[in-house]
């Protein structure tokens, strides 16, 4: 058949055929191009990370299998105790913005406060500067020439400082995590209807009881997606975390840093692969939790 011929063909058919034809064409070329790029740019690096952690040596290629480095990493505790010290202060993170998160979101769009409105914009503060930064702030605050060391020692006359101890890494964590419970719970806030605590208060319920019976109820979903978003975050935290810890204090991320410094990429690797894990068994939790909540409530 010569092109021509071929031209007259196509020019035969019907035009939704033709048209159809080009719209799974066009659909086929645009799925093989995301897919291309979120494997280069997201599957690409983390499955090699993967691979690194079953590799006996990296430097010598990637033939071979083992479980060396898990053996390692779980066997001694100076391995896996950084990732107990995650997985604590990371708990104890989430308890805390589960208290304080869900009252700045609270405060801010409910207007308890005055300032709501700067408030709410402050909130955000954290997200845009460099984690470095708020590490430095803590050391200055809390560190043995900050002023919470000298309002202690004038209130009680022994002063008192948190730097090389869990609680300024667990407030460094506070810091760097919180706009992610505030974001969550405050988008639920705005989407429930304020007229029910209202209706709640005119009948004589008390403001603690409303919160209690209606708002909280309400407010599941964001907690849920806050605490996941924080819980990651919080394992994930490096950048605050390693001006103010002490050697004893290594997280998992500072290990990982360590160990990538000293050229164990293997054993760097095999962190992060467990890391991987927790933070996506958690991310999978949440979203089966939510969608059979959603299936539950007959919603779509």
């Amino acid at each position: 058949m010569t092109i021509a011929e071929a031209d007259s063909s196509i020019a035969k058919l019907p035009k939704v055929s033709v048209t159809r034809m080009r719209r799974k064409f066009g659909i086929a070329a645009w799925t093989v191009g995301v897919w291309v790029l979120f494997s280069v740019i997201v599957l690409g690096p983390l499955c090699t990370v993967i691979a690194f952690s079953f590799t006996p040596v990296v430097f010598e290629g990637l033939g071979g299998v083992t479980f060396e480095w898990y053996r390692k990493l779980l066997g001694k505790p100076d391995y896996y105790t950084p990732l107990i010290r995650s997985l604590q202060v990371g708990i104890i993170v989430v308890v805390v913005q589960l208290l304080f998160g869900t009252l700045i979101a609270y405060s801010t769009v409910r207007r308890r406060v005055i300032g709501a409105r700067i408030l709410d914009a402050m909130s955000n503060i954290t997200i845009a500067l460099p984690s470095v930064v708020v590490g430095l702030a803590l050391l200055a605050f809390y560190g043995p020439f900050g002023p919470f060391h000298a309002v202690t020692d004038f209130l009680f006359g022994d002063p008192l400082t948190l730097t090389w101890t869990l609680w300024i890494v667990v407030l460094a964590h506070v810091l760097e995590t919180f706009p992610y419970m505030v974001r969550s719970v405050a988008a639920v806030l705005q989407k429930m209807d304020p007229s029910l605590e209202s209706a709640a208060r005119s009948l004589g319920a008390s403001p603690w009881y409303v919160f209690r019976t209606i708002t909280l109820p309400q407010l599941r979903p964001g907690l849920v997606a806050g605490s996941v978003l924080v819980l990651s975050r919080s394992i994930a935290e490096f950048g605050a975390t390693i001006i103010v810890v002490s050697a004893v204090l290594r997280t998992s991320p500072i290990a990982i840093y360590g160990e990538a410094e000293s050229g164990r990429l293997e054993l760097a690797a095999a962190y992060s692969v467990i890391l991987m894990f927790f933070s996506f068994t958690a991310y999978l939790g949440m979203r089966r939790w939510l969608m059979g909540r959603t299936s539950a409530d007959g919603t779509t």
